[in-house]
């Protein structure tokens, strides 16, 4: 007898050849790290970002003090505000106004009423009172200068109130 060929309909295994096998293998393995430098290159671009978002933020900071900062210097009558003057600015540019024969022998800054200043002065004479108000008066950095009561017999002690305004050296 022979043997009629089978027509049934159940499957034959074949084999794949091991060079396929490998060569998907290595198709995959090379997918996967495509995969993962994408994903790191991606991380990357993310830290890139919000690096790029910090750095800006600190130099619109920078900016905004060197707006700050260049609008004090630009004029030469526009110096510290009164709010922004330290006491030794203050006292050094008051020294420079003060002349010979008079002396400053208390100084009151009120930073809570814009730059207000009580001095109370002692002038050793009429002459050097005069001269002392000449300067304040003349002084880029004072406003409102205001003698108190005075009494001419010898030296002159007093109060003057006055408003600072910045702008001196």
């Amino acid at each position: 007898m022979r043997r009629q060929p089978d027509f049934s309909t159940a499957p034959r295994h074949s084999r794949v050849p091991a060079w396929e096998t490998l060569a998907v293998g290595a198709g995959l393995l090379a997918v996967a790290l495509v995969a993962a430098g994408a994903w790191r290159a991606g991380e990357e671009a993310r830290s890139a970002r919000l690096r790029l978002a910090e750095v800006r933020r600190e130099v619109d900071a920078a900016a905004k003090r060197q707006r700050a900062l260049g609008g004090l210097a630009r004029g030469p009558a526009r110096g510290l505000a009164a709010a922004e003057a330290p006491p030794a600015r203050v006292v050094a540019e008051l020294a420079s106004a003060i002349p010979a024969g008079v002396r400053l022998q208390r100084l009151v800054i009120d930073y809570s009423r814009e730059g207000a200043l009580e001095m109370e002065v002692v002038a050793r004479d009429a002459a050097s009172w005069d001269r002392l108000l000449a300067h304040l008066d003349g002084a880029p950095s004072l406003r409102e200068v205001e003698p108190g009561p005075e009494a001419r017999d010898g030296e002159v002690r007093t109060v003057i109130r006055a408003k600072w305004v910045g702008g001196g050296p």
